[in-house]
């Protein structure tokens, strides 16, 4: 597959992650709903795929804040493929990570038995919970990832032939081991992951401080050896509860999660009633308990292997993507894709509706060759005359969001290229190879395609934000795209290679965009017309310009940038006015599903002596009817102009 390719219709590959014998996986765009996904391409034969795909119905309206999502399952005819399409979660495993605390831990492990115990209603059991499938997500949320070994109690079909469960053997619980897994089991995988989490090493026996020592075998996991050896603080008695090698004298998922997110309040916890000694169990038999992880449903069951296409395979997916950490550009008509966050790990206040705070202004430190984003100058970083021999060429610096700076290129053959350099809050992927270095900056070739070329430069020592070349046909003509993109890369790199990035001359004005921070100006109060909306977890742009918010509950987006353009007229939308500020109303002004929503904010003279504008660009999407999501970004944006009003 390449590069630009749509998948079913409405799933753009945007850039290959995985590209291994068996299997591909894609970071990709659904167009339909401006958002980031990432692509797997399955194996399976067109009976296989039925059967697939009807999981894929029946489980795409299970959705939990913390477990990875799977949207789709997709037959490309074009090609005779089969795709899964699941969320973009990017951001890093906890396997690995310095020790935390044990509130820390506690605060993580609250969150993973809260996914736990939605599967456990839904009769489904995870199998393998540890550190490697747990995804921090930079802002205090922790995401389960990883379904591949997912059991179904009680199932009667598969979509695969059984086979042996998939677990790790330092983390399973005794039954598993055995063949036998249940909802405690996931209890038991639980309490072996906070207690890494706090000690840095499994509670596998004969391990050093150091963690060296082998793991554990089959033959001593069967038996539920354990050894609590270093300090957890308030977890230990519920630790030593949750480890129990009987899972019936276990606590259920939702009893653990209560006494977790006790213990990261940092308040007192209250030790469960005894549970009396449990009899052997009975040859043969496979104890499982009910929803919710309770002792009536004691019965005999049929225990299927399930591998839960949708949910497994896309998790299992989305925790290869993690393990790249990579994200998506957020960048004008690109879709939003979660950043990394520096943030340390918090526990979080004990209100239901915490507070949103800024986000901290990326790239901000004096050493860094880009400086504060909002003096930095990213026109500094091109060179029109280094691109004279492609075309007649014009500087551009009032056009897109504060990030960026255009060179139009008028080819001789005819057409328009736009050369964009701009600087994304982004981390370079660890599968990136660069192709070249100008002096200390790396050189990224990404694969062209039919409309765009694109290289990304690596800065030394900078691991939040690269700079970006892009070279897009704005009229289609006679030119090659990818020499241009090059010539412009070069440029930029020895600019950046001689120094820091020089600093904007004139400075922005004290009024401008650039000096306010998107994400504040949309508070929680304010987001909460978007059904579902996770105020505390946005998507935060280069300089903070740029925020993006998703649902828990539905597919309804938002994003919410600064931008520069020409004033807007009756062609881009119904005119009405906001807290004094012009607007204008566009349904579908982002594709199908989508309500545009741009506010003037102020206007000013190019470098040219046209007028500009500075105005807010407010995107709300998903499958509700437009005139809602109009209501949504009307709403919105009232929000955030009276606040720009009182400021």
């Amino acid at each position: 597959m390449r590069e630009g390719t749509t998948v079913g219709g409405r799933y753009r590959l945007i850039r290959c992650l995985v590209n291994g014998r068996a299997t591909e996986v894609w970071l990709g765009r659904d167009v339909q709903l401006n958002r980031a996904v990432v692509l797997k391409r399955m194996l399976v034969d067109t009976a296989g795929f039925s059967r697939l795909e009807a999981e894929a119905r029946a489980l795409a309206a299970f959705n939990h804040p913390n477990v990875v999502t799977l949207y789709d399952a997709v037959h490309d005819p074009d090609d005779d493929t089969y795709w899964l399409v699941m969320e973009h979660v990017p951001g890093g495993s906890l396997d690995g990570r310095p020790p935390m605390s044990p509130e820390q831990a506690a605060h993580v492990g609250a969150q993973i038995a809260g996914a736990l115990a939605a599967l456990h209603a839904k009769r489904i059991v995870h199998v393998d919970v540890k550190p490697g499938n747990i995804i921090d997500t930079g802002s205090g949320v922790f995401k389960l990832a990883d379904f591949g070994a997912a059991y179904r109690v009680g199932g009667r079909e598969t979509i695969t032939p059984n086979g042996a469960i998939g677990y790790t053997v330092d983390y399973a619980g005794p039954e598993v081991v055995l063949g036998r897994p249940e909802p405690r089991s996931d209890v038991f995988s639980l309490g072996a992951t906070v207690y890494a989490l706090v000690a840095g090493r499994p509670p596998r026996p004969g391990t050093d401080e150091g963690g060296s020592g082998g793991h554990l075998t089959g033959w001593e996991a069967a038996r539920g050896a354990v050894a609590l050896t270093a300090d957890v603080g308030p977890l230990e008695g519920l630790l030593r509860e949750m480890l129990q090698r009987d899972s019936r004298d276990r606590p259920n998922a939702v009893e653990a999660g209560q006494r977790l997110a006790a213990i990261a309040r940092g308040r007192a916890v209250r030790p469960s009633p005894a549970r009396p000694v449990s009899p052997p169990r009975p040859s043969g038999v496979e104890g499982a308990s009910d929803p919710a992880g309770n002792e009536a449903a004691r019965a005999p069951v049929s225990l299927l292997r399930r591998p839960l296409p949708l949910i497994v395979a896309g998790a299992a997916l989305v925790a290869l993507a993690v393990a790249l950490r990579f994200t998506l550009p957020a960048l004008s008509g690109e879709a939003v894709g979660r950043r990394p966050s520096a943030t340390p790990l918090a526990v979080p206040p004990t209100t239901s509706s915490p507070a949103v705070s800024p986000s901290p202004v990326t790239a901000t430190s004096a050493s860094s060759p880009i400086g504060d984003p909002r003096t930095a100058d990213p026109c500094a970083l091109t060179n029109p005359a280094a691109l004279g021999r492609f075309g007649r060429t014009e500087l551009d610096i009032d056009y897109g969001n504060f990030d960026r700076c255009d060179v139009i290129v008028f080819p001789p053959g005819g057409g328009v290229v736009d050369v964009k350099v701009w600087l994304d809050h982004d981390e370079p992927s660890e599968q990136a190879e660069p192709a070249g270095t100008v002096g200390g900056i790396q050189v990224i070739e990404n694969p062209a395609e039919s409309d765009r070329c694109r290289r990304t430069l690596i800065l030394p020592g900078v691991t939040d934000t690269l700079v970006k070349v892009d070279a897009d046909w704005e009229d289609q003509g006679q030119a090659d795209l990818c020499a241009i993109a090059d010539a412009a890369a070069t440029t930029a790199a020895e600019a950046l290679d001689r120094g820091p990035i020089k600093r904007r001359s004139p400075p922005l004005p004290a009024r401008s965009l650039a000096q306010r921070d998107a994400c504040s100006l949309l508070r929680g109060d304010a987001l909460e017309v978007v059904p579902g909306i996770d105020a505390t977890d946005p998507d935060v742009g280069f300089g903070n310009w740029e925020c993006g918010w998703d649902s828990t509950t539905s597919d309804t987006w938002v994003d919410f940038r600064f931008d520069r353009d020409q004033p807007p007229n009756a062609a881009d939308g119904t005119a009405t006015r906001l807290n004094g500020y012009r607007a204008f109303v566009e349904p579908e002004g982002e594709g199908a599903r989508t309500c545009l929503l741009q506010v003037v904010y102020r206007t000013y003279a190019d470098q040219h002596g046209r007028p500009a504008v500075e105005k807010l660009h407010i995107v709300v999407g998903g499958s509700r009817p437009v005139d809602r999501l109009c209501g949504m970004a009307t709403s919105l944006a009232r929000s955030a102009t009276a606040r720009l009003r009182d400021a």
